[in-house]
């Protein structure tokens, strides 16, 4: 036991007083907080948490003694009802160095969290209320804090919130102190500037903000760009909060005890919070992980893993390994090409007799001319033209006619053909822009043993500047897929596996969400597709992300679910022969909203697809998420793939801003736009296929992961 002897806060020199302590042992006894040290210690009897701050030179000797004069003032002030939230000053002793200074404050300090995660979920609202009332009690005797952060606030999740660090503080009119400014400053701070009150407000406000999002808004952020960026979609509390804080044609933010009064009267937390609401949310949730558990085992039977029976590509040479190997080693110089014999087109379904249909050439402006036109002189000639010749399909009465690449067949493996499904703006060619983007710029594939280039030259270059520059490098949201006669895959790439050394042909169908739901030849296309690319878009799910959102199947799931039934299910097997990865977009929206579930995935860090062996837990959450919060009907197509995997991600991270000219295309905010976790379904798809193999292919199908 130790004694701390010092003076009490108040009126005068303040009464001498002996307090007794117990010296805690605890993780973070003892904690470095420059110019201060910090001890903590148990106050007999009744072992209450407290803490001895000690002044590390005359800079913290001054600060300290400063702190202890203001807070005497708030003492006599309040008396009996000094708020809680302020972290008391219980004696203070300058006779001896280092002074020292006893505060009843308890639990860590805000700036030491990499992430305000632990305080989401029930007690989020709380916390923030906490904060206003700590600072409306330093308002009320005139007081201005002047410079709220993380590191003068400090929490304990028995008590809550509690404001310290007060030797910065001044009476309202005095000039603010001379420091650097932080983003936590009001918009306008400079030294020198008249303490207000508004100011404190602002700056808890700003607080407030980082506890609810774990972001901070640029230095000097404008109104327009918070409320811009609350427009994303958070708990509508803090909407209303932050948006009376910040008000929109006024300079002037309402007193702090106004905000409170806000807090306590309010918006009440979305029913997710609620007790009752939760624990039924709760009970669905087990349900749903049991409905999964036992999906995943009957998929799994005969088969050991997610490579079901039907779609695993055979181990076979390509029918053209022997002159590609003769071309690299320069001893076939003039080979005619292999025979494909019929191959089926994968837009009409035609068969086409590859080795006498007709074939042309794509010229620099698009136009088409005859293959056989076009002599070529030497192997090196041929390779060229080739990357630019077409096979014409004619088409039917429904589907145009159109060309299909030369290479699509050349690989002796089945090309694989992804289609997106999911109503129109659910954000499907937002996540295939960004798929394609990452998988052609960043490390992830190479990797995992993936090469991939791409599978038509001049249309790949095509979609890369119509679509995914403006998308991606504009931060231009892109206009609905339009409902037209014609019918093309979106974009195509080459995948060669260095474990298996196999290419296939890829090509991705994103097309109106109408026409997914129409049951003519147009959509015969949905008959074979090979894999399904799944988008269920939050806001359509009532109560996600607001209290509104449809209820009900979307209706291109059940659409291409009807078709794939009748075309290819087999008696013999209960499921779809075709993969399936279910991708909840949009998922910027979920975050900060307490789905327990899912928060780990959507706060998880930048890197995202570094470990594959964690999909099957993903797939597991988002199964429950989805079964208990009222999207089980967006679940039943995945349920009936023999292979299914189910994902969190964003192609944007935030929605678009309305501009000035309303008829420019809508952009995303350039602070807060970002593609998150789109590569894993993709990669998911891949590994089902057979079309990536390997460790990585293993660890993900067979769901070894740390969990596990």
């Amino acid at each position: 036991m130790v004694e701390f002897r010092g003076r009490r806060p108040g009126s005068g020199d303040g009464e001498e007083a002996v307090f007794s302590l117990e010296e805690d042992t605890g993780e973070q006894a003892r904690l470095e907080l420059p110019p201060f040290r910090v001890r903590r210690y148990r106050r007999l009897p009744g072992r209450h948490p407290v803490m001895v701050q000690e002044a590390v030179g005359p800079e913290a000797e001054r600060r300290m003694r400063r702190h202890f004069e203001l807070f005497g003032s708030l003492a006599d002030f309040h008396g009996p009802h000094l708020p809680r939230q302020l972290a008391h000053v219980l004696a203070y002793d300058d006779s001896e160095r280092p002074h020292r200074m006893l505060l009843d404050c308890r639990g860590v300090p805000l700036s030491g969290f990499e992430t305000p995660d632990v305080l989401h979920g029930p007690r989020l609202r709380g916390v923030v209320q906490d904060l206003f009332e700590a600072v409306a009690g330093l308002h009320e005797p005139r007081l201005v804090h002047g410079r709220i952060s993380p590191e003068h606030l400090w929490w304990d999740e028995a008590e809550g919130l509690q404001l310290a660090g007060l030797d910065g503080a001044v009476y309202a009119t005095e000039p603010l102190p001379d420091r650097p400014a932080t983003e936590w400053d009001a918009p306008g701070f400079r030294p020198g500037l008249p303490a207000s009150a508004d100011q404190d407000v602002l700056s808890a406000a700003l607080v407030a903000f980082w506890m609810a999002t774990g972001e901070t808004l640029p230095r000097g952020s404008s109104r327009e760009h918070l409320h811009a960026v609350l427009d994303q979609g958070h708990e509508e509390w803090l909407q209303e909060l932050l948006r009376a804080a910040f008000p929109l044609g006024s300079a002037v933010s309402p007193p702090a005890r106004e905000l409170v009064r806000r807090l306590v009267d309010g918006a009440a937390p979305n029913g997710l919070f609620e007790r009752p609401l939760a624990e039924q949310a709760k009970r669905r949730e087990t349900l749903a992980r049991e409905e999964f558990r036992a999906l995943r085992a009957r998929q799994r039977t005969g088969a050991g893993s997610l490579r079901a029976n039907g779609y695993a590509p055979p181990a076979v040479q390509p029918p053209g390994w022997w002159r590609r190997m003769g071309r690299r080693l320069r001893i076939v110089t003039d080979q005619p090409l292999p025979a494909l014999g019929p191959v089926e087109c994968p837009m009409c379904l035609r068969a086409l007799n590859w080795d006498t249909a007709e074939r042309v050439v794509l010229d620099a402006s698009g136009g088409m001319l005859p293959e056989a036109d076009l002599p070529t002189h030497s192997d090196a000639e041929r390779d060229a033209q080739l990357a630019r010749t077409y096979v014409v399909c004619p088409g039917n009465d429904d589907v145009p006619q159109h060309e299909l690449p030369y290479r699509y067949p050349l690989f002796g493996t089945e090309p694989v053909r992804i289609g997106l499904v999911g109503a129109s703006s659910t954000g499907k060619s937002h996540l295939l822009a960004a798929m394609i983007d990452q998988a052609r710029k960043s490390t992830v594939m190479a990797r995992y043993g993936l090469r991939v280039e791409a599978l038509d030259p001049q249309r790949y270059h095509l979609y890369l500047n119509e679509v995914v520059a403006p998308f991606i490098d504009g931060r231009q949201e892109l206009v609905a897929t339009a409902d037209r006669p014609e019918l093309r895959y979106s974009t195509g790439l080459v995948v060669t596996d260095e474990h298996s050394g196999r290419s296939h042909s890829v090509v991705f169908f994103d097309v109106a969400g109408g026409r997914l739901e129409r049951p003519g030849r147009e959509s015969d296309f949905l008959n074979r597709l090979s894999a399904l690319l799944c988008v269920v878009d939050p806001t359509r799910v009532h109560g996600l992300t607001s209290q509104g959102g449809t209820t009900g199947r979307d209706p291109a799931f059940e659409h291409v679910r009807q078709r794939l039934r009748q075309q290819q299910a087999n008696p013999a097997l209960p499921f779809l022969p075709v993969p399936c990865a279910l991708v909840v977009t949009k998922s910027d929206l979920l975050r900060f909203r307490g789905y327990r579930e899912i928060d780990g995935w959507l706060h998880e860090k930048p890197d995202a697809e570094a470990d594959l062996s964690t999909v099957e837990r993903e797939s597991e959450d988002v199964y429950a998420f989805l079964g208990a919060r009222g999207g089980g009907d967006w679940l039943q197509l995945a349920g009936e793939c023999q292979g299914s995997t189910l994902h969190l991600a964003s192609a944007t991270g935030t929605g678009p801003r309305a501009q000035t000219d309303q008829a420019a295309a809508r952009r995303f905010d350039e602070a807060l736009f970002r593609q998150h976790r789109v590569l894993r379904p993709l990669l998911a798809l891949l590994a089902m296929k057979g079309v990536m193999t390997g460790p990585a292919a293993d660890a993900l199908l067979l769901g070894r992961g740390p969990s596990t």
